[in-house]
């Protein structure tokens, strides 16, 4: 069996901490209007209608390496609103035919020091375990990750 491995990425981003946080929560079941290019639906199945410790959502998004969408059911297992962190595990669908376990955290930071070009970092940490040794890595799904940060960024930014 493979082994636990972990990717990080982590984006500055000039909207504030708070917008990108509330977006990826609170305000969830908007992120395809904000997202179009990489988040198609996005539904709470338990939560009423936003991410809570616990509930369990279904989101179709792409992926760049397939032609069409892919669905994917999570369940939040990790949530800390104080640190704007947030744990989605893998349940069910695209991700769970090549991985036994598969998570992905948000942690939304305000820096200390920065330098006027952004206004926080956005870090994305995926946890997996691959069902076999020829199941390739999830850069795959670090890219899409980049592109909606960067989409979402970008589309909070207009708003205001």
């Amino acid at each position: 069996m493979a082994a636990n491995r972990k990717f990080e990425v982590e984006f500055k981003v000039k909207c504030s901490a708070e917008k990108f946080y509330s977006m990826m929560t609170r305000d969830v079941l908007k992120l395809p209007r904000y997202a179009p290019q990489n988040i198609h639906n996005v539904q709470v199945v338990s939560g009423e209608g936003e991410l809570r410790l616990g509930s369990v959502s279904v989101w179709d998004y792409v992926l760049d390496n397939k032609p069409f969408g892919v669905r994917t059911r999570a369940k939040i297992t990790a949530m800390d609103h104080q640190n704007m962190s947030l744990t989605f595990t893998v349940v069910d669908g695209y991700l769970s035919d090549d991985y036994t376990s598969f998570s992905n955290t948000l942690t939304i930071t305000t820096p200390t020091q920065r330098d006027g070009n952004y206004n926080c970092l956005v870090k994305w940490s995926v946890q997996f375990q691959k069902a076999n040794d020829n199941v390739p890595d999830p850069t795959y799904y670090m890219k899409m990750q980049e592109d909606l940060t960067k989409e979402l960024d970008a589309n909070l930014l207009k708003e205001g």
